[in-house]
């Protein structure tokens, strides 16, 4: 399709394609509304996979925390992107380059750091996972600053060290040792896939492509990713089997597909493109508040029909202080002119 947009359309139609510096997309409000809706269902993952990661630790004994987020995760996606081709096969059957290609970005950026977050997951409250992820919400101006060897703006340096402050009281930094702990540093880390995973969905070039091609592929990708950690730290074979020889354990499962895979997933898929990267990364600051919000109400429910002994979290001061400084870091990123919603750059399609 990026093939025939080329052949069919000239220059000065491709430069009012790919650079309308004040258009706005007549489907911004919907964008805006149900991104959020996808925020919500991302909310949910982060103590429907910590509770699916201590059931996996309990009946697996001697298993690392490495393969259970591998088991966990490869059930999720490749079950989704099956789901997904049964429902979509006339329609992958005329997969592009183009839409595999994004697939395949957007699955090995999202799957690497879904490795690291759920596995973070492991060591630190779910609630602290969701907040330090944000991050990237910074790290998205800071990256376009960057790329246009350009001094930043006062908002931007502001914003940096808000985050930088809330990180520090998030993780609870030790000055005197510079340490910090294994689950937030791996959270850390994932978000600078999760940046990458966001500025591929921005590119221009991939407008035309099919949100569901675009998610199957992607899906699988990230599936395959998690079960080549589940085989490489894996000890005894027959715990592949036992993760899905439980109820409880596949309710979990199902949950993580249909509403955190599928639902969510496909909602960033197709609806990010009608907003700029950095409004993207104001909404998905919310996702911190409804993750925490669940986690406050869900785990004892979790617990009472799994026999899991999860308990709700609580409010500190530390969670209080840190995830309202990296929100309000994100919202002074948010003091700016309006922008355009897709990039200002000309971009041609690849052939």
């Amino acid at each position: 399709m990026e093939e025939q947009l080329c052949k069919t359309a000239g220059t000065e139609d491709l430069l009012m394609h790919y650079s309308q510096p004040a258009m706005k997309s007549h489907k911004h409000g919907a964008a805006i509304a149900l991104l959020t809706a996808a925020c919500v269902l991302w909310g949910l993952s982060f103590p429907v996979s910590k509770a699916l990661s201590e059931l996996y630790l309990a009946a697996m004994p001697g298993e690392s925390t490495w393969f259970v987020t591998g088991i966990q995760g490869a059930i999720r996606f490749l079950a989704a992107g099956l789901l997904m081709f049964f429902v979509a096969t006339r329609s992958f059957l005329s997969l592009t380059r183009g839409e595999f290609q994004q697939g395949l970005k957007l699955g090995i950026y999202g799957g690497i750091g879904m490795v690291l977050q759920i596995d973070g997951l492991n060591y630190t409250p779910a609630s602290t996972s969701a907040f330090l992820t944000q991050a990237f919400c910074v790290i998205l101006p800071v990256y376009h600053v960057l790329r246009k060897l350009e001094f930043p703006e006062f908002r931007t340096i502001v914003s940096t060290l808000l985050v930088l402050g809330g990180v520090i009281i998030l993780v609870r930094f030790d000055f005197r040792t510079f340490g910090v702990g294994r689950g937030e540093l791996e959270t850390l880390i994932s978000t600078l896939f999760f940046t990458a995973q966001i500025l591929e969905l921005e590119r221009p070039r991939h407008a035309l492509n099919r949100t569901a091609n675009v998610s199957i592929v992607m899906f699988l990708a990230i599936g395959l990713l998690f079960a080549t950690v589940a085989f490489a730290t894996n000890k005894e074979p027959i715990h592949f089997f036992r993760a899905v020889q439980f109820g409880p354990a596949l309710i979990l499962s199902a949950s993580l597909i249909l509403f955190c895979t599928l639902g969510a997933f496909n909602l960033m898929n197709r609806w990010q493109q009608h907003i700029t990267s950095t409004e993207a990364g104001l909404i998905y600051t919310a996702e911190p508040l409804f993750a925490s919000l669940f986690a406050l109400l869900l785990p004892s429910w979790i617990s009472s029909w799994s026999r899991l002994t999860y308990e709700n979290e609580s409010f500190s001061a530390n969670l209080i202080i840190g995830g309202g400084l990296i929100l309000s870091a994100n919202l002074v990123m948010q003091l700016r002119k309006d922008q355009p919603y897709i990039s200002t750059s000309l971009e041609i399609p690849e052939s």
